[in-house]
């Protein structure tokens, strides 16, 4: 028979007695709790008890995309006291974000904040009401149980969009960078390859003796360098027929590099073959020069070997 354990609920005063000596020295030690439901990742500069006139913030702590976070904390429900406090520290701090812990909320405070997130640009204030508790399994440890009561509407929509949008500049602007080193280093061996710009894209072409057909520097899955040849010819029919036709020469590609990989996915309108370096590639200035030497020797090596079939298929 399978064992259920029971879940018990206990007062938040058995292992923290004070709220401002014993949680709040124990957040700031490890707002990941925090951090993780709400989609925010903290820095290591976190302050406690930080005055604001008269006043003390429980804790102040900062994102790494930049973002002040003032948090209040209280035992019990959430009363009018600790909200007029945490909109004054939004003021006195210049908040980005607030986070208001409580063990419960009433509905009036709960209707207040979202007037708030609502009145309010998230791009420049947030507001959240958090609940606490913590939670026993059996004879367990405590472990603390966070829920998010009130949240901005869009947030969590928001943070995914802003991470991705800070993942896709991060990388374009070094595939950026790359491809800005890269021109003139192939042009070098290849004239004519400077007559372009550097692309933001993971992907630039060479010149192809055939058209139709892409001769490609790439970085597969966005950092393993690889060469192919894409063929783009027409129809799925006529990218297909020009595939299998290439395909006669696959034991002769294959005996000069061994690492050749053949792409022929009936769902694809292209098809393409494609030599993929075994090494990964971190886009720091110490490995750069290695990488344009490979994607250069192999990309000269490949077109000796494939214009050559091209010109007669």
């Amino acid at each position: 028979m399978t064992d259920i354990r029971k879940i018990t609920r206990i007062s938040i005063r058995e292992e923290f007695p004070n709220e401002a000596h014993n949680f709040t020295p124990w957040l700031k030690e490890n707002l990941h709790y925090i951090g993780e439901k709400l989609q925010l990742s903290f820095t290591d500069e976190v302050e406690t008890e930080v005055d604001v006139g008269r006043y003390s913030c429980d804790v102040l702590a900062h994102t790494t995309d930049g973002r002040r976070v003032v948090i209040e904390n209280q035992f019990g429900h959430a009363d009018h006291d600790h909200f007029g406090k945490i909109l004054t520290y939004a003021a006195g701090l210049e908040a980005d974000v607030l986070i208001w812990i409580a063990e419960d909320f009433y509905e009036p405070h709960i209707t207040a904040l979202d007037w708030l997130n609502r009145n309010t640009s998230e791009d420049t204030l947030s507001f959240f009401a958090i609940k606490v508790g913590l939670i026993k399994i059996d004879n367990s440890k405590p472990a603390l149980e966070v829920s998010i009561v009130k949240q901005p509407d869009q947030w969590a929509r928001q943070v995914k969009t802003s991470r991705i949008s800070r993942e896709l500049s991060g990388k374009k602007k070094k595939y950026h960078e790359f491809w800005t080193h890269f021109i003139p280093y192939f042009d070098s061996l290849k004239p004519g390859f400077k007559n372009r710009k550097p692309s933001d894209d993971s992907w630039m072409n060479t010149t192809s003796v055939k058209p139709g057909f892409s001769l490609t520097f790439t970085f597969n899955r966005g950092k393993f360098p690889t060469i192919a040849l894409i063929i783009e010819y027409g129809t799925k029919d006529d990218n297909q027929t020009y595939y299998e036709k290439l395909e006669r020469y696959q034991s002769e590609l294959e005996s000069k590099f061994p690492n050749i990989t053949w792409y022929n996915n009936p769902e694809n309108k292209s098809k393409s073959i494609s030599i993929i370096r075994d090494k990964e590639y971190d886009f720091s200035d110490i490995n750069r020069e290695e990488v344009m030497e490979w994607f250069s020797k192999t990309m000269q090596k490949f077109e000796k070997s494939i214009n050559p079939i091209l010109q007669n298929l």
